[in-house]
């Protein structure tokens, strides 16, 4: 038990992802995310487009798959990193109901708001701690093994407030994903949580809200 605690709470010994995992996961997550972006600007721009709205989601998926600088997903990269896990499920989950409207299960937009509160308030947390305005790193207690567990059971949210299975196993998805290949960074908090999908969060939020009054 002495050194099984330490060992927990530890956060010096961090385990990353290697480059070729990465750089793969980087093409993928990316053109994930850009073909769902595609979906919403169709939908209003172009709902009459069959073919379009079929086959444009899937030119940007692949284009990311090109070598080097060819790649858009070389560019992001260099400008935002990569994708949460988290995103990149989400994208390929609104990717699977377009593709095939009968998945079950509610749509990500919906299933996510168990999520939406709690990783709110961590966006804020860490990004006080970027700005060292936070009174202790929070950043760093992604490395920490212990904060797996905390995870794990944030990921049940979906499933005991709103019955979305698909949702809570898509969070834990996203988890293995994390222990098994330390997929993006090797920190916990990046793999359920990134700039993008914070942001998209809030914005969401405050929709419902002045719709609510």
């Amino acid at each position: 038990m002495d050194s099984l605690m330490p060992a927990l709470f530890s956060t010096q010994t961090p385990l990353l992802a290697s480059p070729l995992v990465f750089r793969l996961y980087l093409d993928l997550a990316w053109g994930l995310v850009l073909g769902a972006l595609a979906l919403p600007i169709l939908a209003r721009w172009a709902a009459r487009h069959e073919r379009l709205q079929f086959w444009l989601p899937l030119v940007l998926l692949l284009s990311c798959l090109l070598p080097g600088v060819l790649s858009p997903a070389y560019w992001l990269g260099l400008a935002l990193r990569a994708p949460s896990g988290l995103l990149a499920g989400l994208c390929a989950w609104t990717l699977l109901r377009h593709y095939r409207p009968q998945t079950p299960g509610l749509p990500p937009r919906q299933a996510l708001r168990p999520w939406t509160w709690p990783l709110v308030l961590l966006g804020w947390l860490l990004l006080l701690d970027t700005f060292a305005l936070a009174p202790f790193s929070v950043y760093a207690w992604g490395y920490a093994p212990w904060l797996l567990g905390v995870l794990a059971l944030l990921g049940l949210l979906p499933a005991l407030l709103s019955g979305s299975l698909p949702m809570s196993g898509l969070w834990m998805a996203v988890l293995l994903l994390h222990v098994l290949l330390r997929l993006p960074t090797g920190n916990a908090w990046d793999a359920v949580l990134d700039p993008a999908l914070w942001i998209w969060l809030q914005v969401d939020a405050l929709r419902r809200l002045r719709r609510s009054d």
